[in-house]
């Protein structure tokens, strides 16, 4: 039981770590700041240890031959051990779920520039509009595409 608590514990903790490194990338991101570097990188790291963690998780469960760490925690005995391990458990999943909404936050920042790249690459390459964004196109135009093309 102490193996799993120490597993546990390094989980709970890098999985507690990550949403505040992707609160700094959302608030950079947010902000037009071109300063993501850094914090992406810290969370590169993040996430190598946590796989690490995880790829020691699946050994033990392995080991004693569990599908999972809740299938394991509640087939031990009743104790503090168990208390604690059942805690961190919880703890970690918690810390899952925020990250799982602000990757989904993430994505859509990142779709959202996609769009806005894009759009600023038709208005440069003078691409004309076409009768579904309300302007008539141009028939004089030397440009074949069409604005909002997905690759110019």
């Amino acid at each position: 039981m102490d193996e799993t608590i120490k597993i546990l514990r390094e989980q709970a903790i890098l999985c507690a770590h990550l949403p505040e490194l992707f609160d700094e990338l959302i608030k950079i991101m947010t902000n037009n700041s071109p300063d993501v570097q850094e914090p992406i990188r810290k969370i590169e790291s993040t996430v190598r240890d946590l796989s690490k963690n995880e790829q020691k998780a699946q050994d033990f469960l392995k080991k004693v031959g569990a599908e999972s760490f809740a299938e394991y925690i509640a087939a031990q005995d009743k104790n503090i051990q168990r208390d604690v391990a059942e805690k961190l458990l919880k703890k970690a999943a918690n810390a899952q779920l925020r990250l799982k909404n602000q990757v989904s936050q993430v994505k859509l920042l990142l779709k959202n520039g996609k769009d806005y790249v894009d759009f600023n690459l038709n208005i440069l390459a003078r691409t004309s509009a076409s009768d579904t964004y309300g302007a008539g196109a141009q028939t004089d135009s030397r440009r074949t595409r069409r604005m909002f093309e997905a690759n110019i």
